[in-house]
């Protein structure tokens, strides 16, 4: 049986991470964009799956600490690279949102969220901090089960608001009208380029 109180706090969780402007929501917002809907939630799916096995994990009595030191900085270093990359990738085709070509030689969006967690020192600090905390607390007041439950619970919070990024992105700012995707699509590589730039700067500097 689980603790009410447990997931309600998991699904809030998830919520606010979703509500928090990151590398992931970036990553969504700019896939919806240059493909519509479908490519958004392709790029959602690899990165709820990638988040949601590392959840699981955790919840089933993976021990984890956030990333630290070397470690940290690496990780920093090589997810800054990934984001600047992409936001190259996005002023590349960014006057040519509807051409096959590119997109076939280009990274798949699935891809493209897996990365953008894996990558992401942000992702692995909150798990590390904030989710296994969450979950060792939970399995102490009603067992394992509980511990899941509201993992389940964090992940459907989070697949709301990033979902209603996606939809923003396809939906919104798509529909918009070809010559302001353009510029939102320039906008939203400069972002990326920015996020990356500093993690980049701070995996670097001591």
């Amino acid at each position: 049986m689980w603790v009410t109180g447990d997931v309600v706090a998991g699904m809030s969780l998830g919520l606010a991470l979703a509500g928090a402007p990151g590398p992931v929501q970036a990553v969504l917002l700019a896939e919806a964009v240059r493909g519509g809907i479908p490519r958004g939630l392709r790029a959602l799916a690899g990165a709820a799956v990638t988040f949601g096995l590392l959840l699981v994990s955790l919840a089933l009595g993976l021990s984890m600490a956030p990333p630290t030191g070397a470690i940290l900085r690496i990780l920093q270093v090589v997810g800054g690279a990934f984001l600047l990359w992409l936001a190259v990738e996005g002023f590349r085709y960014g006057h040519a949102m509807d051409r096959p070509s590119p997109e076939r030689r280009a990274l798949p969006p699935a891809a493209r969220g897996v990365l953008a967690v894996l990558l992401n020192p942000g992702a692995w600090l909150f798990l590390g901090a904030v989710a296994s905390p969450l979950f060792a607390a939970a399995s102490q007041r009603a067992g394992t089960e509980n511990a899941l439950v509201v993992a389940v619970a964090l992940m459907f919070g989070l697949a709301i608001g990033d979902g209603g990024v996606v939809l923003l992105g396809g939906l919104g700012l798509r529909r918009a009208g070809e010559r302001i995707t353009r510029w939102v699509r320039r906008a939203l590589a400069i972002l990326l380029a920015g996020l990356g730039a500093w993690l980049v700067i701070n995996g670097l500097i001591p």
